[in-house]
């Protein structure tokens, strides 16, 4: 199958990787809106994003990654909100990882080397969990959200849309992580945390809001 990606940047570099040499995903090329060169990564710029649907509707490729992440949920989700329903999502899951038979997985998730998905568990559309993210029994995690590595998520956690959660963080069990709230690297969450907060620290605190 043929795919394309959304970003050429460092994250776009790594995701091209796990594709092919985990799915064996042939990779036509990327776009990106602001990348000036005509090749990245050992592969084409194909165009500003407004090119992707027409050149989908030609055959030029059959699935999409958006490859936009840390601190850019806004972007991840933009271009989600675009080609959703219009041309289909890509999964890339490292054959490392472990995902539970009962798990509920969406489309265009992206889940990095040395992951565990446990019992019940649903990880929505357009997330991405890096590397060594652990999700126990019957947590969700939301639409367009970002897991940075090694973040521990307890039993019947909710993590919102559009979320980020910075490396090593960890939340305890039963909390909900509200739409577009940011988690601090190493942070350990004990309260539920409200839309558009960033907290840190252990116990973590609120320190603003970005809205």
């Amino acid at each position: 199958m043929k795919i394309v990606l959304i970003g050429a940047g460092e994250l776009g570099k790594l995701l091209a990787h796990h594709a092919q040499f985990s799915h064996n995903y042939t990779i036509v090329g990327y776009y990106d809106d602001y990348y000036e060169k005509n090749d990245f990564n050992g592969f084409k710029i194909l165009g500003k994003c407004d090119q992707i649907l027409k050149d989908y509707n030609i055959g030029l490729f059959d699935f999409i990654v958006i490859a936009i992440g840390y601190y850019r949920m806004e972007a991840r989700a933009h271009y989600y909100k675009i080609f959703k329903d219009k041309i289909p999502f890509a999964n890339i899951i490292h054959p490392s990882s472990y995902v539970d038979g009962s798990c509920k997985l969406g489309e265009g998730i992206c889940i990095m080397p040395g992951c565990t998905l446990d019992f019940e568990t649903e990880i929505e559309d357009n997330v991405l969990l890096n590397t060594g993210v652990t999700v126990a029994h019957h947590s969700k995690i939301k639409k367009n959200s970002f897991l940075g590595p090694a973040v521990r998520i307890a039993g019947y956690v909710e993590i919102g849309q559009e979320c980020f959660l910075g490396i090593g963080c960890t939340i305890i069990d039963c909390l909900k992580i509200a739409d577009n709230s940011i988690i601090g690297a190493g942070a350990v969450v004990i309260k539920d945390t409200p839309n558009n907060s960033v907290s840190v620290g252990v116990p973590s605190k609120v320190i603003k809001f970005t809205q």
